[in-house]
């Protein structure tokens, strides 16, 4: 995550309002004992997802801790219902042993992001960080029918983002900065393809490796189309230049 996105979430902070909804006494405890050490005040809990979803009615909280797992009523319909009444509410799963595609689901419903447990308070504050400052999935990898190829879609969309800045930034000032943001959204990409690929890590750098060689034959098209029409034109022109034309 870039400076100013820290600067910005930590000046922020006491702002927020947090909400627990946990049905483990000891596992909401540890969440609200990592947010008071993280300098947050306003600290909430609630013991089921009905509770906290009539909590939240009376009460509007900018953030909800909730357990992944189904309580008094299913995971999904708690994160759907939580968004009809503040959309920009930040949701984040806490779970101890999270299946990627439950996650997934809970991405899908509009969740920003997961906390596993056990944790620290460091992983508090990323999660935090990430889930307030960073950009969610897109809705193209979210409603995808073919995970891994819209995920390795993003990492090389980004990769090459990543490249050009790259070379700009040794002419222009400017381009400088935004290396630096754009160097976080690319780490981030790869980060999230790692998590949500489906298969393993060797899965996944497989389908980036094809990924990368379709990109290059496409572009070799492409240069080989311009090429010929290039050729085309330049055959054209001489056939109708009225001094070469006169000279035969």
């Amino acid at each position: 995550m870039a400076a100013a996105e820290k600067k910005r979430f930590s000046y922020r902070r006491g702002n927020y309002s947090v909400l627990v909804v946990c049905n483990s006494g000891p596992r909401s405890n540890q969440v609200r004992a990592s947010l008071k050490n993280l300098g947050f005040s306003q600290i909430s809990a609630a013991p089921t997802h009905v509770t906290g979803l009539e909590r939240f009615r009376v009460r509007k909280f900018t953030h909800v801790f909730f357990d992944a797992a189904d309580s008094d009523m299913p995971t999904l319909e708690f994160v759907e219902a939580m968004l009809e009444l503040d959309g920009d509410c930040i949701m984040i799963a806490v779970s101890e042993q999270p299946r990627v595609d439950d996650v997934f689901g809970l991405l899908r419903a509009g969740a920003r992001h997961y906390l596993v447990v056990p944790f620290a308070v460091s992983t508090v504050e990323d999660v935090l960080l990430e889930a307030s400052e960073g950009a969610p999935l897109s809705e193209a990898v979210l409603n995808a029918p073919d995970r891994n190829s819209a995920l390795v879609g993003v990492v090389l969309n980004n990769l090459y983002r990543q490249t050009v800045l790259m070379r700009q930034s040794r002419e222009f000032e400017s381009a400088k900065r935004e290396l630096e943001l754009q160097t976080t959204k690319f780490i981030q990409s790869v980060d999230m393809a790692r998590l949500f690929c489906e298969g393993t890590d060797d899965d996944l750098l497989e389908e980036i490796v094809e990924g990368c060689i379709k990109r290059a034959n496409v572009a070799a098209s492409r240069l080989g189309r311009t090429r010929k029409k290039l050729k085309n034109k330049r055959l054209h022109d001489d056939d109708d230049d009225p001094v070469e034309a006169a000279a035969s």
